[in-house]
């Protein structure tokens, strides 16, 4: 038997076609589209037919039936109010058995009517404001589709006590984790910042179309250090600054600029915290992934550990096939 895990953001979705007795992911069909096309066009049409479309192509590509597929697994914005099928936030803290009893199945027609299991997102526990103060506003977040690749690291790397992962992207992702319960998490808009930043700014003309193509310590850490000494907005400028003084080049540049983003992820309240842990894991993809572990590293977090290539690609797929598993078993 197979099953198939989706995995929808804002801008991308991932179908991976699994096999179910040992997890190898035997295709992937990736599709540019996800919640942000239904915000921008007001309903979820296109997210449906692009997801129908990749489902066909993965299963008649494989030379599979429908009924060989045991179920779909669907996490990350396509539970959201945006995406396919809404599913409310579970409250922290949350086991892996609390995502999977609060599941939802469905069968839709574009989904050949193959049982797909949705999961929820998180959102931390917060109390009710009395003041609208800075300590309160941070405690709140939430996340949708970080929890599967959290559970999925955590079986990988067979982790137990309390400790931290780590997941850059679009976001960057903060997930507590004590005995295999995700407590809280906490974001930053890192990975969009860069984006924006690189893309949207007079910084355009300074670094390179695809930013990154290898990641340069010194560079990385040069700007690091900038942003923690002089702020960021101060430390972005200066990447200007080192264009037109012709002292870096466009891939040293950029390090500088996600080195000088990382420095501001990397506040002061959250530094105390991550010391206080047993372990963090950095889990993501690259370049993000091997940046923040060479932080991490000049740091000198020595209860760090960085996710290896595999282990970081299959965390989606381990940590759906769990909960779908378990929610196979309670539902049916």
């Amino acid at each position: 038997m197979y099953m198939i895990t989706i995995d929808s953001g804002t801008t991308n979705s991932r179908i991976r076609l699994v096999r179910e007795k040992d997890t190898k992911v035997l295709d992937v069909i990736k599709k540019p589209v996800g919640v942000r096309d239904t915000a921008i066009t007001g309903n979820s049409d296109s997210l449906k037919t692009s997801l129908s479309e990749g489902l066909q192509e993965l299963i008649f590509r494989n030379g599979l039936e429908k009924e060989q597929i045991q179920y779909i697994v669907a996490a990350g914005m396509i539970t959201s109010d945006l995406g396919l099928y809404k599913v409310d936030h579970i409250e922290a803290p949350s086991k892996i058995e609390d995502f999977a009893r609060s599941s939802a199945v469905q069968r839709f027609d574009l989904f050949f009517n193959i049982p797909c299991i949705f999961i929820p997102g998180m959102k931390n526990r917060a109390g009710a404001f009395k003041e609208i103060q800075a300590e309160e506003i941070s405690q709140l977040d939430v996340m949708r589709g970080e929890e599967v690749e959290s559970f999925g690291l955590l079986k990988q790397l067979g982790l137990t006590g309390k400790g931290t992962i780590l997941l850059p992207g679009s976001h960057t992702k903060f997930v507590f984790v004590n005995n295999g319960e995700i407590e809280s998490c906490y974001t930053t808009l890192g990975g969009e910042a860069i984006h924006s930043i690189s893309r949207g700014t007079i910084l355009s003309d300074s670094l390179s179309k695809n930013l990154v193509a290898s990641i340069e310590p010194e560079h990385l850490l040069a700007g690091y250090q900038s942003s923690k000494k002089y702020g960021l907005t101060r430390a972005l400028f200066q990447v200007r600054l080192l264009h037109l003084y012709d002292i870096m080049n466009e891939n040293q540049r950029s390090n500088y600029l996600v080195g000088a983003v990382i420095a501001s992820d990397m506040a002061e309240h959250m530094m105390r915290r991550l010391k206080e842990q047993e372990w963090v894991v950095i889990g993501g993809g690259n370049p993000l992934r091997k940046a923040f572990a060479e932080v991490f590293s000049y740091l000198g977090f020595s209860h760090m550990i960085e996710a290896a290539d595999e282990q970081a690609d299959l965390s989606t797929v381990i940590g759906s096939r769990a909960i779908g598993n378990l929610v196979s078993l309670t539902k049916g």
